[in-house]
């Protein structure tokens, strides 16, 4: 798929099926976020931590439920892999920054490959300084001195993938010359 048919065609998915993604799949996904700009190259400020099993989603899904006190909450929509970007500096905006260039190219990655996406970064938000805080630490294997930022959510989906209209929801663009 050419970049920007690609850039066209990515939408947030909802609704995936049930089938686990494969480990060369997801590693391609994960490869193209090791691509992604990050400010001053501080490239070691940043941990990926790739939930690839149902059981570790459920998991994840699991904390959320606890965190909200709300047992239906479904933050992954049944997603079949969970990519969760932490970073050293988590208070410093260039780090959210650079987690989202990671996020960014994952999810045109997965739309690439026809593998749905969805950005998910309320439920990681949520997290932190929580009761369960310390459960989803582990359950990500974080190093010390990581805190989560932000994630993306992937599974197959009945999704077409063709490209669609440019949104232009945007208030406005104004080209200074």
């Amino acid at each position: 798929m050419q970049t920007l048919d690609c850039i066209k065609t990515r939408k947030s998915i909802r609704d995936f099926k049930p089938q686990k993604i494969e480990r060369s799949i997801l590693e391609k996904i994960v490869g193209a976020a090791l691509c992604a700009p990050v400010g001053m190259k501080l490239y070691d400020s940043l941990h990926l931590s790739v939930l690839a099993t149902p059981e570790k989603t459920q998991a994840f899904t699991d904390l959320c439920r606890k965190q909200s006190k709300n047992p239906t909450a479904d933050p992954l929509h049944g997603a079949a892999a969970l990519v969760i970007v932490s970073g050293k500096r988590a208070d410093m905006h260039i780090e959210y920054a650079n987690a989202a260039c990671l996020i960014e190219n994952m999810l045109l990655a997965a739309t690439d490959l026809k593998i749905g996406s969805l950005y998910v970064h309320g439920a990681i938000n949520a997290m932190r300084g929580s009761d369960v805080e310390k459960d989803f630490h582990a359950l990500l294997n974080l190093p010390e001195g990581f805190t989560p930022i932000g994630s993306a959510a992937f599974g197959y989906c009945d999704f077409d993938f063709s490209a669609r209209p440019t949104p232009n929801q945007i208030t406005k663009v104004d080209f200074i010359e």
